[in-house]
């Protein structure tokens, strides 16, 4: 995608200056973007092309190790114009800079980007490919060089830092906010001191690019819709994950892997992000029940109290800790939930018993799918959190229609794809670990390409047959679930690495 959006330059533009973690940082934060911007409205256009803008930033900063290009200076300058002019002076009041009516025009601090525009969301949303993406993002870009035509004069770069300085919501894009607010969420939730994170651990671009993010999130809440609040809570969990799992994944966090707050606060992101987990595209989770200014339950549990009190404390920019409080008040709920729902406490030996079993199954299921040794590249609260997701995939398949297959087949694609993206850099390249990922991404692709066309990519008859791009999968599947329901979640290992195995034979719908 960068190599088509640098145009002359792309030979200078190679995978390995392009850390994995930013691509994937970069691909969420695009997405969201684009479905915000969707929901065409000036709020939501504002706020996406401010996200938009922000996650260019974050992949350049982050690919800096290509070198100096003169195309990478170029793009940030427009990215920063565009911030800039389509930045959020607050989330109750928009910037005039953006004019917009829905299919018939959009203009940004004078500029037409209306067709530009266009034009990308439908690279991206037809799937063309990353050089279509790369190519008409650098056109949309280009709208707003120094020279752009019929452009308002550009302000000095000194100028443009200090606009975002200063409007409200600053502080929320300075590494010293999140790791202040962080620390107090993690140690309000395990409940002890816990202070992992250190402000080496974020990055400008990491803080501005994840208070974009929330700013997203808490968008569409206040929309005050019961589609446009479980859409901002899942921003909300997803985003809390993904900085979690970027924080992990540095050098410059070593006790981040260690923190039981951290531990808490994932779990506790995962079980939101499962709970309001939309069926369909036109009917909302049934597990968030919503009411404007009256009642908001999320799998029966009440969190209107704590989510406003979180709303609050973001948008009125209380301070680090107070929003860290916040944080921590709303996903200690689904913290306590979880808890609250297990079934009798189980014994010390019990307990023993059941990390093995977990971690045997996934060592099991890499070597089933091309072998390694992998034992140790799984922490225990993700694979618990990965059962979970497991179980609630399996109990739609179990329904046993043509939708639900689809929609369990999607959360079991979410669920690998998620467990697998944790693990390290050493662990990524064992074979077995390749193929699941590969297996999962072409599954995430055509489950979600099949949501606007059921039966193109994914054809079942109950109690028959399953064909997932082509390829058979009945038997594979059929096998997995047998293991995990009526006999071990250690005996489904095997299996589960072999239907991953058969995925990733799937002829294209590689994710990008």
């Amino acid at each position: 995608m960068l190599q088509a959006a640098v145009g002359q330059e792309a030979d200078r533009v190679q995978a390995s200056c392009v850390p994995d973690a930013a691509a994937a940082k970069w691909r969420e934060g695009f997405t969201g973007a684009v479905e915000t911007m969707m929901q065409k409205t000036k709020r939501t256009m504002q706020l996406g092309l401010a996200s938009l803008a922000r996650g260019v930033l974050m992949l350049i900063d982050e690919s800096s190790s290509c070198g100096d290009l003169r195309a990478f200076q170029l793009l940030k300058e427009q990215a920063k114009r565009l911030e800039v002019l389509a930045s959020t002076r607050s989330l109750a009041g928009l910037d005039a800079s953006v004019k917009y009516e829905p299919l018939k025009s959009l203009t940004v601090g004078g500029i037409d980007v209306h067709l530009e525009l266009n034009a990308l969301l439908v690279a991206w949303q037809m799937k063309r490919g990353p050089g279509e993406v790369g190519s008409t993002l650098a056109k949309f870009l280009a709208d707003f060089s120094a020279d752009a035509d019929d452009a308002p004069e550009a302000p000095e770069p000194e100028a443009a830092a200090e606009v975002v300085e200063h409007r409200p919501g600053s502080l929320q894009r300075k590494p010293q906010f999140w790791t202040a607010m962080l620390n107090q969420a993690l140690t309000s939730l395990a409940a002890a001191p816990d202070r992992p994170v250190v402000e080496a651990c974020i990055s400008d671009g990491l803080a501005g690019f994840h208070a974009d993010r929330f700013d997203e999130a808490f968008g569409r809440m206040m929309q005050k819709t019961q589609r446009s609040m479980q859409a901002g809570l899942r921003v909300l969990a997803s985003t809390t994950q993904a900085l979690l799992n970027t924080l992990q994944e540095q050098g410059h966090c070593p006790e981040v892997r260690s923190s039981q707050g951290v531990a808490r606060l994932r779990l506790a992101a995962n079980r939101l992000e499962t709970l309001v987990g939309t069926r369909s595209l036109v009917n909302p989770g049934v597990k968030v029940k919503y009411e404007a200014m009256q009642m908001l339950t999320v799998g029966g549990l009440d969190v209107h109290l704590e989510l406003n009190k979180l709303i609050g404390a973001w948008i009125s920019d209380n301070r680090a800790e107070q929003v860290g409080d916040s944080l921590a008040g709303f996903f200690d709920d689904f913290k306590a939930k979880e808890e609250e729902t297990e079934a009798e406490p189980r014994s010390g030996q019990e307990a023993a018993k059941a990390e093995p079993e977990l971690v045997q199954m996934i060592s099991d299921a890499v070597s089933g799918a091309g072998g390694g040794a992998a034992g140790s590249c799984f922490e225990m609260p993700a694979l618990e959190a990965f059962a979970r997701q497991v179980e609630e995939a399996l109990e739609e398949m179990l329904k046993k229609r043509r939708k639900t297959m689809q929609q369990g087949l999607r959360e079991l694609a979410d669920a690998v794809s998620r467990l697998f993206n944790l693990v390290g850099t050493e662990c990524r390249e064992l074979p077995g670990v390749r193929t699941i990922l590969q297996g999962a991404g072409k599954l995430r692709k055509l489950t979600r390409k099949t949501l606007v066309d059921y039966g193109a990519y994914i054809k079942y008859e109950a109690l028959k047959s399953l064909e997932v791009g082509g390829v058979m999968v009945h038997t594979e599947l059929n096998a997995f679930i047998a293991a995990w329901k009526l006999r071990s979640r250690r005996e489904a290992g095997q299996p589960l690495g072999i239907l991953f195995k058969r995925l990733s034979t799937i002829s294209g719908h590689d994710e990008f």
